[in-house]
Order: structure tokens, then C-alpha cells, then sequence
């Protein structure tokens, strides 16, 4: 569309290529076919020859992948472009989202010497674009304030033009759907802001696509208890990501990174999860042992990959669970990968390029293991304990597991199995509630409610994973390690 835009300003002749249509099979056409474009521009001058991506057309020829057909292709590709002399009246014009598989010979001087890079837009030119998308609509069908285009703008982080185009045309279908459900004539089907907050959740940003995981939708009331960790991962995660100017105006600096450590099953992962939904901000979730990979060099390929995603997508969560699997102390018997690894994380934490809007939350049960490197300041600085719920946690947690099935009012106490829960995690209270309902079934297959005898029987089966001497250990990491909050 630029350079649409451009050929207009300059009545210039376009002609447009298609890097991956004109490969052919047979020995000798591709090269043919560049020779006709480049010839096609000399004759209709001043000419824009737009090779669209080029990086099938021209691949590193030291690349694995590129075979003696390729070489032949790019050998011409340099020719034409060497021929076409310094009238300036003949620009060839590139265009690829893998700059870094282009061969390099055409990236020097003389050649492909301006490098243009088209960044993801910012909330501002979102919101131009959405209204301009919104303004091709009859006005009569469409009802959304310019404070409502705003704040569906603020709502898209790494949004390119294509996904905001491809968000107005959901919304339209969502707003079609809802019409006929509600038999209204199509002369009067009007767009909602209500038809656009329904499609944003289906339509993922292009820069997030390849590593983002489809997160369920997990909200702090979800969460039993842990009012005050909620509050701290809110100050400390979401509000410097959402205040940005201010911290700048301030001179304030973010912090870049948090540990969450704790006992397993005390919703760690949970926690992350609702803290993507509840902040609305772009989640990267990542399982450290996951990160690894057989091949040389590929491991420490996907942590780049991971951050520049982040950046692309930026404000942004990268969510590490099981951190410990990918940042293991060094100074113990580590692997060369893993030690690797670590060095890369630690690169991409305060390296050359500035982590500008992105924070790293991490998930361990095991935090001793963590390098220090990792810990100190300036990195995973914050470090948050995950402690077992309390009593009003686990009451929490109970009503909510609790709330799909028929209780029996007059046996079942919530309040007495929360207090005979005293020391289990999250997720041995919520296993308990799973358990009544099973064995209420398996007792009776008609069965209409779950009673106190059921309760028992899992209480039974269920055993405590929190003992002293782990409450002891996250005590002393606590006292050793650096900014508790």
C-alpha cells in the first residue's frame, strides 16, 4: 500500500513481483523471468520494480537450504541490479518480514543500501486506522464514539493494519450474528461497540502468532484468597507497563522482571494467567524445559526469537514457568546448554537493545536453584512468595469448587473443612471438592447432591505436600535473597 501510495506521487510505472510466483521448476525460466522485469522497467522509465517477498527469491546462498538453483537466481538478481546504472529512474523496491535470510551480497552498498524497517503502530496511528476503517462504513450503521474507537486502540498491542482490518470485519459478522438472533431487519443491523469487545479476543496480533499459547481465560476472582499478592503483581507488573509516561517523566525506572517462588500447587501459574487476562496486555508463556532443543545454537534461538516477539508486541508479559529448568546455578554441575541458555536470557535481559515495555514473570518452586545472576538487581529483582492460602482462602476456594454441584446444607460445613484443610496448597482443596463430587457418583449414579460423608472419604485420600521443612526453606531464601515485597 506505500508503495502504491508513492507510485501515485511520482506517476511512476509499478511492476509488482511476487517472489515465491516466479520460482519455476524448470532450469532457466526464474532467471528468464528477471531478466523480462528488468527489462520492462528500462523501457517505461521512471519504473518501480517491487519484489514482495524477496527472501524467497533470494536466500542466503551459505544457508543449508539454498542449493545450486538458488545461487543462479540470486547471481542474476545481482547482475540486473548492477546493470540498471545511476539514472536514478528505475528504484528496485524489497520487501520481507526474514531480512536476516536475504543473501548479504544484496544487502551492501549500491545495492538494497537503504533498509527501511515498517514497525508495529503505536496506539495513535491504531486509532487512525481503526477509524478510517470504521469511516468506509455508512455512518448509519455504525455506533461507536471516538472514545470508544480510542480505547478498542488501547486494547490492541501488536496490532499491524491487517489484524485491526481483519477485527473490523469480525465485528461486522459478530454484529450480523447478534441481529439475527435478535430478528432484527437488515436494513437496521447497526455495529456495537459491544460486536467489536466480543471479536478482540479472536483475532491475535500477526506478531504474536507464531509462539503466542492460547491462554484460558482465568480472572483474579478465580484466584481463592491472595488478595495481597494480586495487589503486588498489580503495582509491580501492570501499572509500570500501563503508566510508562509517567515513570519516564518521573525518571523512575520499571522493574524489569519478577519471581513469583513458593510451594507447588499455591497458583503460581494461575496467578500469571490471570494476570494476562485482567491487564489485557500481550502474555508470552513459556515452559523452561520446553525451551530446549537437540540442535546446537537452536535453544538459544528461540530465547532471541521469545524477546524479540515481546519487544515487537510490546507492553508485553513474558511468563517463564518452571524458570529454573532454563537458569540453573552455573556454578553447579550444569550443561554447556543450559549454561548457554542462561547466558542468552541474561543478554536479552540488559543487553545492547533496551527491554523498553516488556516485564518477565517468573514461576519456580525451587528458587535456590536460580543462578544469582538472574536475582540480582536490574533483572528478576522483585521476588514475590506464593504462601499457602489461608483460611479465608481456602473458604474461597471451596464455595467456588463447590458451587457447580448440590451441596447437602444441612451436613456439609464449609467452614469446618476449611478448617480441617489447615496446610494444604491451592490445589489439594480444589482436589478435595473433585473428589466429593467423584465419590458421590461412584456411590450412587443418580446421585442429586454431594454430602458429608463423601467429603470424608476424600479427605481420606488426600495428602498434605506442604510439610515444615519446605516452609523453612522459602524462609531462608527469603531472608538471603534481594527485595522481597
Amino acid at each position: 500500500m506505500l508503495l502504491r501510495c508513492v507510485a501515485n506521487e511520482t506517476n511512476a510505472h509499478v511492476l509488482t513481483v511476487n517472489g515465491p510466483s516466479i520460482v519455476s521448476k524448470y532450469l532457466g525460466e526464474t532467471e528468464n523471468a528477471i531478466r523480462d522485469i528488468f527489462e520492462e522497467a528500462r523501457k517505461f522509465q521512471p519504473s518501480i520494480v517491487f519484489l514482495d517477498e524477496i527472501d524467497s527469491l533470494a536466500p542466503n546462498r551459505n544457508s543449508d537450504d539454498s542449493g545450486e538453483t538458488e545461487s543462479r537466481v540470486v547471481a542474476t538478481l545481482l547482475t540486473m541490479m548492477d546493470g540498471m546504472g545511476d539514472t536514478g529512474r528505475i528504484v528496485v523496491v524489497g520487501a520481507t518480514n526474514r531480512p536476516n535470510s536475504i543473501d548479504p551480497a544484496l544487502r551492501r552498498p549500491g545495492r538494497f543500501d537503504q533498509e527501511v524497517e515498517i514497525g508495529i503502530p503505536d496506539v495513535e496511528a491504531r486509532t487512525d486506522i481503526l477509524t478510517k476503517q470504521f469511516d468506509k462504513m455508512d455512518m448509519s450503521k455504525f455506533d461507536l464514539t471516538k472514545e470508544q474507537i480510542t480505547s478498542i486502540a488501547s486494547k490492541t498491542h501488536g496490532y499491524v493494519g491487517a489484524d485491526l482490518t481483519a477485527l473490523c470485519r469480525e465485528s461486522v459478522m459478530k454484529a450480523i450474528n447478534r441481529s439475527m438472533k435478535a430478528h432484527i431487519p437488515q436494513r437496521e443491523i447497526k455495529l456495537e461497540f459491544r460486536d467489536v469487545e466480543e471479536a478482540l479476543p479472536e483475532i491475535r496480533p500477526s506478531a504474536m502468532r507464531e509462539i503466542f499459547l492460547e491462554m484460558p481465560k482465568v480472572y483474579w476472582s478465580d484466584i481463592g484468597g491472595q488478595e495481597e499478592l494480586k495487589q503486588k503483581l498489580t503495582e509491580v507488573v501492570q501499572l509500570p507497563l500501563e503508566a510508562a509516561d509517567t515513570f519516564s517523566k518521573l525518571g523512575v525506572l520499571a522493574p524489569k522482571g519478577v519471581l513469583l517462588y513458593g510451594p507447588p500447587g499455591c497458583s503460581k501459574t494461575l496467578t500469571a494467567k490471570a494476570l494476562a487476562t485482567e491487564s489485557g496486555l500481550n502474555f508470552l508463556a513459556v515452559k523452561g524445559p520446553e525451551i530446549f532443543n537437540k540442535y546446537v545454537g537452536e535453544s538459544e534461538r528461540t530465547i532471541r526469537e521469545i524477546f524479540r516477539k515481546a519487544r515487537a508486541a510490546s507492553p508485553s508479559i513474558i511468563f517463564f514457568d518452571e524458570i529454573d529448568a532454563i537458569s540453573g546455578d552455573r556454578e553447579s554441575s550444569g550443561t554447556s546448554a543450559s549454561q548457554n541458555v542462561l547466558t542468552s536470557l541474561l543478554n536479552e535481559i540488559d543487553g545492547v537493545e533496551e527491554l523498553k515495555g516488556v516485564v518477565i514473570v517468573g514461576a519456580t518452586n525451587r528458587p535456590t536453584e536460580i543462578d544469582p545472576a538472574l536475582l540480582r538487581p536490574g533483572r528478576l529483582d522483585r521476588h514475590i512468595y506464593v504462601s499457602p492460602p489461608d483460611y479465608d482462602a481456602r473458604l474461597q476456594i471451596l464455595t467456588k469448587g463447590c458451587s457447580k454441584f448440590n451441596l447437602d446444607g444441612n451436613e456439609v460445613s464449609l467452614n469446618t473443612l476449611a478448617d480441617l484443610t489447615e496446610g494444604c496448597s491451592g490445589a489439594e482443596v480444589a482436589l478435595l471438592c473433585h473428589e466429593a463430587g467423584l465419590s458421590a457418583v461412584m456411590e450412587d449414579k443418580q446421585a442429586t447432591c454431594v454430602k458429608q460423608r463423601h467429603f470424608d472419604h476424600a479427605l481420606k485420600g488426600i495428602s498434605k505436600g506442604i510439610t515444615q521443612e519446605m516452609l523453612e526453606y522459602y524462609k531462608a531464601f527469603s531472608s538471603k535473597s534481594g527485595l522481597n515485597i
